[in-house]
């Protein structure tokens, strides 16, 4: 429409130049070629984003890369987002406990609190110790004091592999009290003769310083027995 209304005022107010014909029509006149459109009016853009830009028509972009094979997407797809499955939390855990641990308890023979280390610990070899106090309820039992009261008590095992067939462990309990000290102490020899058959022999040192008259006495019993598993 603005082309129209320019080509009709230079019809009308126009210099004899505009009669010349222009180099993009030079079969007509140029007053007859801007009102036929076929010459335009706009300045000649050179830069990159034209104030006009608008009045051009939008070009369809073409893609650089065509896939000729079926099923092959263009490279200006964006892949689909794969949606992972649902997975629920599992808490962490570690298969290594403490070295260190505190119990307490009791029953009719004694309350005590102890405290245990494990100074070794491997496959073949387990040392632990432990130490404690309580309160003894019943004397001579389970291999305690004398008399009732306040007590010291301490306790050593050791476990050991010999080998792919023989082990061997020995345990030391010691408990102390006011008239005297009791002393446990097991040695014990496994060997497996045959995959169901195991050989086990055992010693026991029981010492009690109350015993024969204050002066100590010391019992020892020893066994060996052969052991058929199911």
């Amino acid at each position: 429409m603005a082309e129209m209304l320019a080509g009709w005022w230079l019809a009308i107010a126009g210099l004899p130049i505009y009669t010349q014909p222009l180099p993009a029509a030079p079969e007509l006149p140029a007053i007859a070629a801007v009102a036929a459109r076929q010459v335009p009016l706009r300045r000649p853009c050179y830069r990159l984003s034209c104030r006009d830009a608008e009045w051009t028509a939008g070009v369809a972009r073409q893609r650089i890369w065509s896939p000729k094979a079926p099923g092959v997407r263009p490279r200006t797809v964006a892949h689909p987002l794969v949606k992972l499955p649902d997975r629920r939390l599992a808490p962490l855990h570690s298969p290594f406990s403490s070295r260190e641990f505190i119990r307490s308890g009791g029953n009719h023979v004694k309350w005590d609190t102890r405290y245990g280390l494990e100074a070794i610990r491997s496959p073949e070899t387990s040392l632990r110790i432990e130490f404690g106090t309580g309160v003894r309820i019943e004397p001579y039992t389970d291999f305690g004091t004398a008399a009732m009261g306040p007590i010291a008590t301490g306790q050593v095992q050791l476990s050991q592999e010999l080998g792919k067939r023989a082990s061997f462990t020995q345990e030391v309990q010691v408990e102390t009290g006011r008239e005297n000290t009791f002393l446990r102490q097991t040695l014990a020899f496994d060997y497996e003769l045959f995959p169901q058959w195991t050989l086990r022999s055992d010693f026991e040192l029981r010492h009690d310083t109350l015993g024969n008259g204050g002066r100590g006495s010391t019992d020892t019993e020893g066994s060996l027995k052969l052991r058929r598993t199911f």
